[in-house]
């Protein structure tokens, strides 16, 4: 793990947070009580029995969740305010788009531009 994991200084002493399940554990650890090395020995012992306690970070595992903001299910095709399908690519560093009537051509049109080998 690393050294200074969940733990952050500002100037009166060390921060622990650790979330899990949408629960933050916090505390607080002055440079009052005991100085800066010895505040930081009591951090790092505390957040670790805590990661003991709560378990390791568990990554989301599967396939992801579609975007609210993705109206199309696919990267790259959106509709704009006018109600057409827009794809968009990258040429050679630049950004290029172009509009369609229907989902189906933009979305065609889009993979047919990014599978293009350079």
């Amino acid at each position: 793990m690393k050294s200074l994991a969940n733990i952050t200084r500002d100037s009166a002493g060390w921060s622990v947070r650790i979330v899990r399940h949408g629960v933050q554990h916090s505390k607080y650890f002055r440079f009052s009580d005991g100085g800066i090395r010895a505040s930081l020995a009591r951090a790092k012992q505390w957040r670790d029995e805590q990661i003991h306690e709560l378990g390791e970070r568990q990554w989301r595992k599967g396939p992801r969740k579609k975007a609210v903001n993705n109206t199309s299910g696919v990267a790259g095709v959106s509709r704009n305010v006018y109600g057409r399908w827009v794809a968009t690519w990258q040429e050679e560093g630049v950004q290029r788009f172009k509009t369609f009537k229907t989902k189906r051509e933009a979305i065609a049109h889009r993979k047919a531009n990014v599978s293009r080998p350079d």
